[in-house]
């Protein structure tokens, strides 16, 4: 009988972006102890230990070491700047409150981390080109574009969704749309699709939008949006086919199982596959919402409010946008379901 083999520790990653995080941090520690002064090992270590930190507030948008890009250190930067400001450091005449100097050290020391990840994983995978891109450390935006679907794309994983639906006429047919569309068109993390339950759903018929009652992080209640006609048939398969109780979890394996982000992975992923997309990842879909918006000039708030997203502007952070500009932003999005 043969053993199951663990995961190698010079393998790049699990599955698990932060567990991984952690795995190469304990490897490098030891390099850097070997190398550099006392200063030096200190400053590495708390640059990395913030990144940790930080990486805990985009956890959901990672599946893996993989989906690194310039931009995610663009916002750890971000992330700095926040904390330097919530523990009273004097604002600088250009309005930031880290200096040139002291965000080329946090960046220097985490690409040094990250180049010793690529030095030493099995698949020779690297992440230089994620630091070339970067150009907050000058107070310039960086110009990257962030990896979504296009709407031919978008097309072609509907079609898919229908056609297994109706070939399949199956709970995990309808458990994969409807899965799929709430990161898609509801901007739900997986975390939080993967959480939901029929009584999350309030029907608001004014507006044509289901209000869904998600958890976040903390457990802290907060409320998605969603267009009623995107999820119909799903909803209506759940309430009166399968029959499941309102408290009792939507996403399930066949075996009666909660879904867990792993399972989710593969399934969106072989989704995407059958459909000819050539793109995986589950975040993917959550960008798409996100860029789709944008590029239709939605106003910046009302995409804050959809996607209830923390890591924007200061200026943007408190502003709230009304209910009726959340259902008309998603009303525009229906004309990719036919």
């Amino acid at each position: 009988m043969m053993k199951k083999t663990a995961v190698s520790k010079t393998a790049l990653d699990s599955g698990n972006y932060l567990k991984d995080l952690q795995r190469w941090y304990e490897s490098y520690k030891y390099h850097i102890n070997r190398r550099y002064a006392k200063n030096t090992k200190l400053l590495y270590s708390k640059a990395i230990e913030l990144f940790i930190d930080y990486s805990l507030s985009i956890e959901d948008e990672m599946d893996s070491l993989r989906d690194i890009r310039s931009t995610t250190f663009d916002r750890y930067i971000d992330f700095l700047e926040d904390r330097a400001q919530s523990r009273g450091v004097k604002q600088k005449r250009d309005g930031r409150y880290l200096s040139k100097a002291t965000k080329d050290a946090y960046i220097k020391a985490i690409k040094g981390f990250f180049t010793y990840i690529s030095d030493n994983n099995d698949e020779l995978y690297t992440f230089d080109r994620y630091f070339r891109n970067i150009k907050r450390m000058n107070n310039e935006k960086p110009e990257e574009k962030i990896k979504h679907l296009s709407e031919d794309e978008i097309t072609k994983l509907l079609n898919t969704l229908n056609e297994e639906k109706d070939k399949k006429q199956s709970y995990n047919a309808y458990r994969n749309s409807l899965l799929v569309k709430l990161m898609l068109f509801g901007g739900l993390r997986i975390s939080e699709a993967l959480a939901i339950r029929l009584q999350d759903f309030v029907e608001n018929e004014e507006n044509g939008m289901y209000l869904m009652t998600i958890f976040g992080k903390g457990e802290k209640e907060q409320t998605g949006y969603i267009a009623i006609d995107i999820i119909k048939e799903e909803m209506e398969y759940f309430k009166n086919i399968a029959g499941i109780a309102d408290n009792e979890l939507i996403m399930k394996t066949k075996n009666k199982k909660p879904l867990n982000r792993r399972n989710a992975l593969s399934i969106v992923n072989g989704i995407y596959k059958r459909a000819g997309v050539k793109k995986q990842g589950l975040h993917i879909l959550r960008h798409t919402l996100a860029m789709r918006l944008t590029e239709q000039d939605t106003n910046p708030l009302v995409i804050k409010k959809m996607l209830r997203h923390s890591n924007l502007a200061t200026t943007t952070m408190y502003a709230k946008a009304s209910n009726n500009s959340v259902a008309d932003a998603i009303k525009t999005l229906k004309g990719a379901t036919k």
